[in-house]
Parts: C-alpha cells; sequence; structure tokens
C-alpha cells in the first residue's frame, strides 16, 4: 500500500487484511457508514448489570416457586434434521436468573442434530423468575424442546 494512501486513510476506517496464499496481499477498508453502523445481534442472556451469586449446575437451589416460562420461541428445525427425519425432544437445562432472563445452558439429553437449535432457542425465552423468601433468585430449571415431523 502506498504510504500516501495510508496517511489519507483514517485509522478507524482502515482494515488491513493480509492474505499469503500464492504471494498475493489483499487491503480491505471498511466504507464509512459501515463503521458506525452498530452490528444487529440476537439479545442472549441479560442486559442487566448486577447479579447475584449463580448456582453451578446440578447445585440445589430451594426456592418458594421455580421460574415459570411467560415467553417460548419456537426453535428452528435444522434442514440436515428434517431430511434426515430425525425428531425427538432435546432437554436443555437453563439458568434463569433474578430478572428472568436465561443467562448458561446445558443439554441434559441429547439429540446431536438438533441441539443447537433447542439452545438458541431457549435462550431467547422469558420467565417470572424463581422466589426464595418472596425475593426473585436465579436457579436451574430443566427445558424439554420437542421436534416433530408432519
Amino acid at each position: 500500500m502506498r504510504a500516501a494512501a495510508r496517511d489519507s486513510a483514517s485509522a478507524a476506517t482502515l482494515a488491513a487484511c493480509l492474505f499469503l496464499a500464492g504471494g498475493c496481499t489483499t487491503t480491505w477498508s471498511r466504507p464509512e457508514a459501515e463503521e458506525l453502523a452498530a452490528p444487529q445481534q440476537v439479545q442472549v442472556g441479560c442486559p442487566e448489570p448486577v447479579h447475584q451469586a449463580r448456582p453451578v449446575y446440578g447445585e440445589r437451589t430451594l426456592v418458594d416457586r421455580l421460574p415459570e416460562a411467560t415467553r417460548k420461541v419456537n426453535p428452528e428445525y435444522p434442514e440436515t434434521a428434517r431430511e434426515a427425519r430425525v425428531e425427538g425432544t432435546v432437554i436443555v437445562g437453563a439458568l434463569v436468573c433474578e430478572h428472568g432472563r436465561v443467562v448458561e445452558t446445558r443439554i441434559v439429553n441429547s439429540i446431536p442434530m438438533l441441539d443447537e437449535s433447542a439452545v438458541a432457542a431457549v435462550y431467547q425465552w422469558t420467565y417470572e423468575p424463581a422466589l426464595q423468601s418472596g425475593r426473585p433468585v436465579p436457579c436451574w430449571v430443566e427445558e424439554p424442546v420437542k421436534y416433530t415431523l408432519h
């Protein structure tokens, strides 16, 4: 890259990618509008800044009321699983924080072709949090995610 071009480009809009296959070097500049645009992301976890200590998976938490799902998102059926005619129920362990958001997951009963889709769906669920002495607390729950072919 020429020195004049490097000096005129701002550090925020210039990104260099070196591709060293066959002795070729490629330089890529990000347009300023792209640099300013915020990336679109699905909200995963809890946006709240303060959380209580989280129980470890398998650790019992004594609560007066278990978390109750208030919004469930249906999973996407992976096309490869549909073509292979795979169906069944994936059990996902979900840690629901005191704000009612899923902040961690574990696969309890696995169907490998469906696991990723099940976890992605459960991360989008919202809950009424568990209550302990009237106060919301984090708690693990196990949720079945069913896949059936019609």
